[in-house]
């Protein structure tokens, strides 16, 4: 696939906005999260609605070239977190299970674009058998509810071959680049992972999830914002 198909051509590139962008996100971010200390609001959901709008913001004025896909992760990531704003609702946790999973594909597709599975073989193998053994430990551990079972299956089985995939663009490509993204990918393993068990066994903080989640969102942009 030409990776050319994936860039659209900014009219104008600036570095301050992504500046200035970068300081509302941080604040937003510790504002947000020091709420979810306290009861829950509606000026909390607001501040969480903002997060991956600014994320956007950041990537959109950061690379020489944009990525619509990446547009379109952060676009159905955003469209998650509303839905998971009610996230005791089987409804619109499924949904926004859903939104966050068309998010990763995209992802995916990028990050297979800047990679080279071919060329590191034996990684690739490893790495897959290593997901699998994750996954199953993972999903015992969580213990779904039966009518959850499938979602959860196929949501994790993204969000491995995700964390393969900049796996596979690290190796690819190395530097900054590779690094951000593939960081970026172990904290949304982290960030999903504690997000089940929240949500099925009520164990860590949910701070902990959304401090994992900023992370990943904010790294895989700033990595795909040195794409030349």
């Amino acid at each position: 696939m030409e990776q050319s198909i994936f860039f659209l051509e900014p009219s104008v590139f600036f570095t301050e906005p992504k500046i200035v962008f970068l300081i509302v996100l941080g604040v937003v971010s510790i504002v947000y999260l020091v709420t979810l200390f306290f009861k829950e609001s509606v000026f909390q959901f607001i501040l969480k609605s903002c997060l991956v709008p600014l994320i956007l913001a950041v990537y959109i004025f950061g690379p020489n070239k944009i990525l619509p896909t990446i547009v379109l992760a952060l676009v159905f990531a955003w469209l998650g977190d509303v839905l998971l704003i009610k996230i005791n609702n089987p409804i619109f946790f499924k949904f926004g299970l859903a939104s966050f999973l068309i998010g990763h594909i995209f992802y995916i597709i990028t990050m297979l674009a800047y990679s080279q599975p071919l060329n590191h073989i034996i990684i690739l193998i490893i790495s897959i058998l290593v997901a699998v053994c994750y996954g199953i430990i993972t999903f015992i551990t969580v213990k779904p509810s039966p009518e959850m079972k499938i979602p959860v299956i196929a949501y994790e089985t993204i969000i491995l071959i995700m964390v393969i995939s900049a796996l596979q663009l690290f190796l690819a490509q190395g530097g900054l680049f590779g690094a951000l993204v593939f960081a970026g990918s172990l904290c949304f393993l982290a960030s999903d992972t504690m997000l089940a068990l929240v949500t099925f066994r009520k164990k860590p903080l949910y701070v902990y999830v959304m401090i994992t989640y900023i992370a990943a969102q904010l790294l895989i942009a700033l990595g795909f914002c040195l794409v030349g």
